[in-house]
């Protein structure tokens, strides 16, 4: 007769490493331990990620010009599509700014010490 074995998780008794919010522990004028670039591959992935919604759009927009395909679900599907760049755009955006804000006052404070 055979035994099945039951093996238990003990995750939960174990101590869990606690994930820290660099943000949230960051004071508001106080600089990254580093400095993070943006490397231009990003951007032109961005860009890329566009064309490709873009080309979709297009796609669409011919074929709502064919008499029998035309209806209001691929409207809808434009829409979507329309809203979806636009939410990555903003996204995306957002944290970009936020790195290259820290950058550019990174290099503001090294051309002030220069000039000192």
């Amino acid at each position: 007769m055979a035994v099945n074995k039951v093996k238990r998780s003990i995750h939960a008794t174990q101590p869990q490493p606690q994930r820290t919010n660099h943000k949230a522990e960051r004071r508001p004028n106080e600089e990254p331990a580093e400095l993070m670039p943006v490397r231009a591959h990003v951007y032109r992935t961005i860009a890329d990620m566009n064309g490709g919604f873009e080309h979709a759009l297009e796609g669409l927009q011919t074929l709502i010009k064919i008499n029998y395909l035309r209806s209001n679900s691929l409207n809808g599907i434009q829409n979507l599509i329309s809203r979806l760049r636009a939410d990555a755009n903003r996204e995306l955006i957002t944290v970009l700014n936020e790195r290259e804000v820290i950058n550019a006052g990174h290099f503001e404070r090294l051309c002030l010490e220069a000039d000192e």
